[in-house]
C-alpha cells in the first residue's frame, strides 16, 4: 500500500506548509509517545520503604 497515493486521494495534497506529510506523521507520533509517557510517570506513585 502506497501511504502517498492514500493521503493524495483523501486529501488532495501531500504537504502543508512546505513540509511533507512523513514530516507530519513523525512529528505526530513523536508528540503521542511523549504524552503517554508524560502520562504514565505523572501518575506513578512513589515507592513507600
Amino acid at each position: 500500500m502506497n501511504w502517498t497515493n492514500l493521503w493524495m486521494m483523501l486529501f488532495g495534497r501531500t504537504e502543508w506548509m512546505g513540509l511533507n506529510m512523513g514530516f507530519w506523521v513523525a512529528l505526530s507520533v513523536v508528540l503521542l509517545i511523549v504524552l503517554v509517557m508524560n502520562l504514565v510517570f505523572w501518575n506513578w506513585k512513589p515507592h513507600k520503604d
